[in-house]
């Protein structure tokens, strides 16, 4: 070969560049899960739904739609918050999106009303599509929690902050002090003062303002002095010299009227591990950055810090997420490197030559060194996913380097690298489905199926110039003598008997055809039992002819069930199996989680009471290895627990799950959901659950809202009706929420001599809430005002409390009532438009049910002006329920794999021969699953995909080979030369299904502990075994036609033709 230094030298120098880019690549243990879409977040204390969707949510989304690649605007206005959820066209750049939007909300968030917080912007799919979780260290030392807090953020924040790809590090636990000044109704009234003194006194006690600067002479020279007022002159704070009024000539302090103490400020969550309270130093690694690398620098800084912090003060490493990573790491690498012995060990045994080994061993290692220079251009991550796709495309990597080595071996020439190019293009089509899953579903598998592509378009480069090039420096002599003289008897004896049973079989054609449909199953199973009427018009002859015959109640019962197992064959087998699958199945540790729920105006303590009291009984158990409590409100609250890896797997998780149920049944100031393993459970009630719901939209909420008012009356007239609730959504999840509201009466109020502004000072005096009052620079702590009383006021004493007005003293009771009423609605819009949900139970039978739902329904619209809609929100419990459409893309690798075939055979009639062969395949993955009742996931539906390639590979072999002989006109009957193709191709395909099934061992060895690449190797495993007769007996049956068999003839097989023998 010419230039065959030269194209050695090139390799070279790309391996070595391939190996130093090694370091740079990020580490990760599980992908990135980063989807087409912006969640934005902001809040606004204090404001109802409808004055942050109409002041904040509006303009904001507003803003946001002008985006390009927008797609679809959500968003949901709650009391005190609101979310905005911006979806985005595919391939669109995440990052820069991300970017734009927190711009535009920058620059709008002068214009929002004072009180919105600025918002913010994080990519869809939760945390981990943000920052990770590296390092988590438990603190303890003496002193407050406040000045452990201080002591951390000085020393070891600001030390680590400063390292490259490092997202944030934070110090939790502990809460920021305040003065909290406490004062009593009963002494300011004596005193003749209210709380607008108090902080009117506080507030220019605090003051400090600039007044500008003086020019100062002073022994005849001058100095400019910059002058401030201050209401305390020293630098201490002294509450004993804040005086509050002046009554008659008696100067009122505040220490004479209230009690002021510096505390920390009270939580407004917990968070707690192993049920301990205590500081945590939280270190965030930013996405994309090498974890391992990242921990190790940040542990090295805090080792070197340690010798410097005080007496008593102590890190210890609660959570280091390297360690999983470099465990999960190690374990995959053992995989890759088994699969590669055995495959090395499979190429020595078939050869027998250390040269032949060398060959295949150096261009291995050069696919894979200058594949990582790809993986870096792409931004190819190395996590589970990634080196699972190494392990598996080096079976499919090594058969390209043999195919080409070999036919270089025998032949001299590279014309084998058309078949190959086909060949390894069908496996790379294949691959490309992935892209048109849904996005949750190609999250894991993207990763996956790059480095799959990455991987084979390598192998084609090396199969094409650095294998010739590598084996014209060192040649490998082809095999000669009696020893190939007794392997060309071998293929004569065995090509004698594979003509006389492709005769036999040809002879019996229709019986081996039926008996290999039969085997893959006529879909009768997927018949729908009955033909539902449609919702206008008759229903149609053929369908009533269905309902008499196919859809009878006899038929349906007794004879179906029969005639699905006996035609439905390995699908029907499959497909019942796999109702009880999971196609997103998670390869994560096995983690349980609790949830409650307590009813509105629960307090924080009463939650962290409840939450308390579980980890109290969680902790007995030794087989837990961490469990971490969040308590977000005095409503919500979550229990997270993982369990040591020897119990994870094991019958514990359900045993600890049933136990926590038993708890939670015995608590009953809480609901709870526990569901992680197993059936969750859930003793919670929640509203959505009617069974039916009505989804109104339009361009107005408030005529939305009276429509749906309206309809809900109409609805109430029916006497199978008893409820009707107007929802913001369907969710199931929904629990009602309750508030107490204040009706007047207006008349009355007059007579009493107050107004609505009286009567709502009188009310805020009866029961005040904590007010900020400024801002303590020496201790850094906000002030407030607090009742002694504060959260202690009943309902009661509001009603018959005496108020003060102009001229006399009255009781709420006189001149209004509070009345308990559900909580105003969230205010939920899609593009624009709002939508409201009208939930209802009807009683009665179901095809009333529907058949009055319909009639309401078509009033309804008919009676709705243009911008308003309502649909049937009715089919939570159809039968549709699992997303199949993943499935019908297969369609899609059909096409791929045609037209490649297509082009390579210059036909269009035989690569559906070569496509025929599929099917066949698939039935060992029908069988491997349903027999070994293997749970089908995201490894079941690749090996899907990689069979539709691989199979192709086996059948295209041959058929390119056996056009070749066709077209040299040698032979003239198909079957003759279909067999000679067979004998020339036989031995690299089984070399090539062999390699791929070792190279997958090691994932079938570990069992169910690999994750979905123990199914992606089952199921793959499966399939290519039965390839073999799909190609060797089904494709011959179906590609050639009638007449062009020859009878059978028996010949004595030479005793010795050294050169004669047929190949």
């Amino acid at each position: 070969m010419k230039n065959s230094f030269s194209i050695n030298i090139i390799f070279l120098l790309l391996t070595l560049v391939g190996i130093l880019l090694i370091p740079r690549l990020p580490v990760q243990l599980f992908p990135q899960a980063q989807g087409e879409s912006l969640r934005v977040t902001f809040q606004w204390r204090g404001m109802s739904s409808q004055t942050i969707e109409q002041e904040a949510t509006s303009p904001m989304e507003g803003a946001l739609s002008a985006m390009r690649g927008v797609q679809n605007i959500r968003s949901q206005s709650y009391k005190d918050w609101a979310e905005i959820t911006l979806e985005f066209k595919k391939g669109t750049d995440m990052d820069a999106a991300r970017f734009e939007a927190a711009s535009i909300l920058r620059s709008l968030h002068g214009k929002l009303p004072q009180g919105v917080v600025l918002p913010v912007v994080n990519l869809g799919w939760g945390g981990s599509g943000n920052d990770t979780r590296l390092l988590v260290y438990t603190i303890n030392g003496n002193g407050s929690a406040y000045d452990l807090q201080q002591h951390a953020n000085r020393h070891l924040v600001s030390q680590i902050t400063h390292l490259p790809g490092i997202s944030s590090v934070n110090v939790w636990g502990a809460m920021p002090l305040q003065w909290q000044i406490i004062w009593h109704k009963n002494q300011l009234n004596d005193a003749g003062l209210t709380i607008n003194d108090l902080r009117s006194a506080i507030s220019n006690h605090l003051t400090r303002q600039e007044l500008g600067s003086a020019v100062v002479s002073h022994h005849n020279q001058s100095m400019l002095v910059n002058l401030a007022y201050s209401g305390h002159p020293s630098d201490t704070l002294n509450w004993n010299n804040v005086v509050v009024a002046n009554k008659n000539g008696r100067i009122v302090r505040l220490t004479d009227v209230a009690t002021p103490r510096l505390i920390e400020a009270e939580p407004i969550s917990y968070f707690r591990v192993n049920g301990l309270s205590t500081l945590y130093l939280v270190v965030n690694a930013e996405k994309g950055a090498n974890q391992l690398t990242l921990a190790t620098e940040v542990k090295a800084i805090i080792d070197e810090l340690r010798s410097g912090l005080p007496p008593g003060f102590s890190l210890m490493v609660n959570y280091d997420a390297s360690k999983e990573i470099s465990h999960e790491m190690t374990k995959t690498t053992s995989r890759a490197l088994s699969a590669l012995v055995i495959l090395l060990l499979f190429v020595l045994l078939i050869s027998r030559n250390w040269r032949y080994l060398l060959v295949i061993s150096l261009s291995l290692m050069a696919n894979l060194t200058i594949a990582v220079i790809f993986y870096y251009a792409l931004g190819i991550e190395i996590q589970l996913y990634s080196l699972a796709g190494i392990t598996v495309s080096l079976g499919m990597v090594i058969d390209n380097t043999i195919v080409m080595a070999d036919h270089l071996r025998h032949k001299g020439d590279r014309k084998v690298f058309m078949a190959l190019l086909a060949a390894t293009l069908t496996t790379m089509g294949a691959m490309v489905v992935i892209f048109f899953l849904k996005q949750e579903q190609r999250m894991n598998l993207v990763d996956f199926a790059l480095v799959m592509l990455v991987n084979l378009g390598v192998s084609l480069a090396v199969s094409l110039w650095f294998v010739p090039a590598l084996m014209h420096q060192l040649p490998i002599k082809a095999a000669t003598g009696a020893r190939q003289f007794k392997r060309k008897r071998r293929v004569y004896r065995w090509s004698q008997r594979n003509v006389r049973f492709l005769q036999f079989a040809f002879r019996w054609r229709w019986a081996f055809v039926v008996a290999m449909v039969w085997g893959f199953g006529i879909p009768v199973f997927l018949l729908p039992d009955k033909i539902e009427p449609p919702k206008e018009g008759d229903m149609s002859k053929a369908a009533e002819w269905y309902n008499k015959t196919l859809g009878n109640q006899t038929f349906v019962s007794d004879v179906k069930p029969w005639m699905n197992r006996i035609l439905g064959g390995s699908w029907y087998l499959f497909s019942s199996y796999f109702g009880q699958s999971d196609f997103n199945n998670d390869p994560s540790r096995t983690v349980l989680y609790a949830r409650a729920q307590m009813p509105e105006g629960s307090t924080l303590e009463q939650m962290d009471l409840v939450i308390r009291k579980m980890e109290q009984y969680i902790a007995q158990f030794n087989e837990v290895e961490l469990f971490s409590s969040n308590v977000n409100s005095g409503t919500n609250a979550s229990i997270e627990i993982t369990f040591k890896k020897e119990f994870e797997n094991g019958a514990f998780p359900f045993e600890l799950k049933n136990r926590l149920i038993d708890k939670a049944n015995e608590t009953g100031s809480a609901d709870f959901s526990i569901y992680g393993v197993g059936q969750g459970f859930s003793n919670a009630y929640h509203e959505g659950m009617q069974n039916n719901k009505i989804i109104l939209r339009g361009y107005n909420y408030d005529r939305l809202m009276s429509i749906a008012e309206t309809f809900k009356d109409s609805l109430l007239r029916n006497p199978r009706i008893k409820e009707v609730l107007i929802l913001s959504e369907s969710s199931w999840m929904q629990k009602p929420r309750y508030e107490y509201v204040l009706a007047v009466d207006g008349q009355r109020l007059a007579e009493s001599g107050s107004s609505p502004y009286n009567l709502h000072a009188n009310l805020m005096w009866q029961s005040p809430s904590e007010a900020y009052s400024g801002y303590a620079n020496d201790q850094q702590a906000a002030v407030y005002l607090r009742e002694a009383q504060t959260g202690n006021t009943s309902v009661w004493e509001l009603n018959n409390h005496l108020l003060l007005s102009n001229r006399s003293a009255f009781r709420l009771a006189q001149v209004g009532s509070l009345k308990k009423q559900r909580a105003g609605l969230s205010i939920k819009k899609e593009n624009q438009e709002y939508i409201l949900t009208v939930a209802y139970d009807f009683i009665g039978p179901y095809e009333l049910n529907r058949r009055v739902r319909e009639r309401d329904l078509k009033t309804l619209n008919d009676n709705l002006s243009l911008g308003f809609s309502a649909r049937d929100g009715s089919n939570f419990w159809g039968w549709n329920q699992k997303e199949e459409s993943q499935y019908w893309l297969l369609l899609i690798v059909l096409g791929v794999v045609y037209f490649i075939c297509a082009i390579l055979l210059n036909s269009l009639i035989k690569p559906l021969a070569v496509i025929a062969a599929i099917p066949l395949s698939f039935i060992g993955i029908f069988l491997s699953f349903s027999l070994l009742k293997i749970q089908f996931d995201q490894g079941g539906y690749a090996a899907m995909v990689l069979l539709c390639g691989l199979t192709v590979n086996s059948a295209l072999y041959i058929v390119n080979h056996y056009n070749i002989i066709l077209d040299k006109g040698r032979i003239q009957l198909p079957l003759r030369a279909f067999v000679k193709a067979y004998n020339h191709k036989i031995v690299p395909i089984l070399l090539t299904i062999t390699s791929t099934i070792l190279g997958m061992l090691p994932f079938i060895y570990d069992g169910t502990s690999a994750g979905i690449w123990y199914t992606l190797a089952i199921g793959a495993g499966g399939g290519l075994l039965f390839s073999i007769p799909a190609v060797a007996l089904w494709m011959p049956l179906i590609m050639i036609g009638r007449g062009k068999v020859p009878e059978c003839q028996r010949k004595k097989v030479p005793k010795q033709e050294s050169n004669k023998v047929p190949e």
